[in-house]
């Protein structure tokens, strides 16, 4: 089967920059599967941290979600974003370019907005607005259209390791 051709030209530029390395699995598949129930159980942390009030809990373990959805699109590619400072911004550049089509979720103005307030609220940031219900209910939602997007593209479609 055709490797994935949408953001491509994003995806070799992220390798040769070194913010993107192929990954070996015996099972891209199982390891696209390991990272998907991950992204559920965070999923399901999310909303009990809503339940109790843990308002900035809730979104951070929603953006948490919703980024190891997007790790399991690329691990799916055998691509992983180094470790390191911008790794959240790499997998939001290399899921945003090549899939935000398919799963609006992973439209980049999304992806900045949850990454940035995940940032705020992990780190404190004393000038950065207070995370509120509707915000917390706001992520949660995106993460689940996220892992919702991801679990249908990859039973749907089967993504190649990125040549």
């Amino acid at each position: 089967m055709a490797s994935w051709h949408r953001g491509e030209q994003t995806i070799r530029l992220l390798l040769r920059r070194g913010r993107l390395d192929s990954i070996e699995a015996v099972s891209l598949a199982d390891a696209s599967d390991v990272l998907l129930e991950r992204a559920t159980r965070r999923l399901a942390t999310s909303r009990s941290a809503l339940e109790i009030g843990d308002l900035e809990g809730a979104y951070s373990a929603a953006y948490d979600a919703y980024r190891i959805a997007a790790e399991a699109l690329l691990a799916r590619q055998a691509l992983r974003a180094t470790g390191g400072n911008s790794s959240h911004v790499t997998v939001q550049d290399a899921v945003s370019a090549q899939f935000a089509a398919d799963i609006p979720a992973f439209g980049k103005p999304t992806f900045e907005r949850l990454r940035r307030t995940r940032h705020s609220v992990q780190y404190f940031d004393p000038d950065a607005a207070p995370v509120d219900e509707a915000d917390a209910s706001w992520a949660i939602g995106k993460a689940a259209d996220a892992l919702s997007g991801a679990r249908s593209l990859l039973s749907g479609r089967r993504l190649e390791p990125f040549a």
